[in-house]
């Protein structure tokens, strides 16, 4: 087992439903605020939608279109809206940063490797110019399989707690062995930093042309009592702010209790952009739908 094996474990949150539960009522009926009846919305990174009143949703829209690269939770989600509903959601599954869980344990092997020579001797600084070889090949064979990635379109488009998920596995495998080794680099995060920029530009794009009406998106401002900035989360909210062709229509802070056992809660603001005359302008017709995008039912 890699790092990564280990890592990806802590993505499993059992305790959400409960947790979310005022968060989810929050962020649920704000969109439907904004939103016409019996339209269609695209829920985006949707998981098991425990930040979603997806029973709601299936009655008050035509068709809830979900996305996210885990198939099984969405049908966990589906499973809680009732039967006669059901019908109304549409799975798809596709991937905003492109890396393979194949290549992040690639990754961890090779940077183990270089480790298991000195052990907690390691210089630190040569294992981070080593890593960063690594990561530059990490992007770019990521930014290629991304480039095929096309969301299918919607009326409303709506992301929570998304965006800082993107690019997030490579700092806390960096941070693992930091920790491990008892050392700090900084040139890791600083990369990761960088190419943030480039990530939540190019996903605010996708989220933008999918959306035929609004995009709704919340991300973390900051967490509560924790001083700095959410990676991702600060250069996507940055990104859609300045766009002077997308106008923020409102606007809107939440509390989001991720985990409220360990008193993780996060300022999260919440965005509406007014996507109306882009999509007129973009429009060429049809729905469709990347290689990289699986509608399952």
């Amino acid at each position: 087992m890699t790092v990564y094996d280990a890592l990806e474990k802590r993505h499993v949150m059992p305790r959400a439903w409960d947790d979310w539960a005022d968060y989810r009522r929050a962020w649920s009926d704000w969109i439907i605020a904004h939103c016409k009846w019996d339209t269609s919305i695209l829920i985006v990174g949707a998981g098991a939608c425990n930040d979603y009143d997806l029973e709601h949703f299936t009655k008050f829209f035509g068709k809830v279109l979900l996305l996210d690269m885990d198939e099984a939770s969405m049908q966990e989600a589906k499973k809680r809206v009732p039967v006669a509903h059901r019908d109304k959601i549409q799975l798809f599954t596709g991937d905003f940063l492109g890396i393979t869980p194949q290549a992040y344990q690639e990754f961890c092997r090779k940077i183990q490797e270089e480790i298991n020579h000195r052990g907690k001797l390691t210089d630190i600084t040569e294992l981070a110019q080593m890593a960063l070889l690594l990561v530059e090949k990490l992007y770019a064979d990521a930014k290629k399989n991304r480039e095929k990635l096309t969301l299918p379109q919607a009326d409303y488009v709506a992301v929570s707690g998304v965006h800082s998920q993107v690019n997030h596995m490579l700092p806390w495998i960096w941070q693992a062995y930091m920790q491990a080794l008892g050392q700090r680099e900084e040139m890791i995060f600083q990369r990761i930093s960088q190419e943030n920029a480039r990530i939540m530009h190019e996903m605010n794009d996708k989220l933008l042309a999918a959306a035929g009406q609004k995009l709704f998106v919340a991300a973390e401002k900051a967490r509560v009592g924790v001083p700095g900035g959410v990676e991702g989360a600060w250069q996507a909210l940055e990104d859609l702010k300045k766009r002077a062709e997308v106008p923020i229509a409102d606007s809107k802070k939440f509390a989001w209790g991720y985990d409220l056992r360990q008193n993780m809660i996060y300022e999260m603001e919440g965005l509406v952009a007014d996507t109306r005359n882009r999509y007129e302008e973009n429009k060429i017709g049809g729905t469709f739908y990347a290689q990289n995008i699986r509608s399952t039912n």
